[in-house]
């Protein structure tokens, strides 16, 4: 399964006068969703209270297949990103993500939380699914592409649905690894 990245995007502002991108082109690019997520780094039933305690726990279970990096430099460039914007895209899911100059490759972790959260998300929605990425610096062309793949991925209720049913880690990372039946809400 190929992952489909975009460089065209379109702007619109929401019900909540956000501006918020679409995507209106894919491209297809080399990486595959299996090379930056792995079952190790997939966990169905995090515990979290917080935005916050979730980017710490995201942080920590990054790292612990990463040496290269340490839980707090993780920790400070997820917050880091998140006081630019919300990284909630809506659906009850978020993406946060981070440039990191010591990070090999881009690496994602997948996240279902026991309770919902609040994450700011542009739909006001709480937030039970976490994608993280993370990137190396020098690799903003593919940080997009992967960015724009994942959130067309997550508007597909299907695919969520899945992702939300998962009752192990190994189904959750799975449940991931299927490619959406539909690209867009209500198709």
């Amino acid at each position: 399964m190929t992952l489909r990245g975009t460089r065209a995007f379109a702007a619109r502002v929401d019900a909540h006068g956000r501006c918020r991108l679409t995507v209106t082109e894919n491209e297809v690019t080399e990486r595959t969703l299996e090379t930056i997520l792995t079952p190790e780094r997939t966990c169905h039933n995090l515990a979290v209270s917080s935005k916050k305690k979730a980017l710490e726990e995201v942080a920590t279970r990054m790292v612990a297949t990463l040496p290269m990096l340490t839980t707090e430099q993780v920790f400070e460039n997820l917050v880091a990103r998140e006081k630019l914007g919300t990284t909630g895209i809506g659906h009850g899911v978020a993406i946060p993500h981070c440039r990191l100059p010591r990070c090999s490759g881009i690496v994602g972790g997948l996240f279902r939380l026991t309770d919902p959260i609040d994450f700011g998300a542009l739909d006001g929605e709480p937030v039970s699914i976490l994608f993280a990425l993370l990137v190396p610096t020098r690799e903003v062309d593919e940080h997009l592409d992967t960015l724009a793949t994942l959130a067309a991925r997550f508007e597909v209720p299907t695919y969520r649905e899945g992702l939300m049913e998962a009752d192990s880690d190994e189904a959750l990372y799975q449940a991931a690894l299927q490619v959406p039946v539909s690209r867009a809400e209500g198709q």
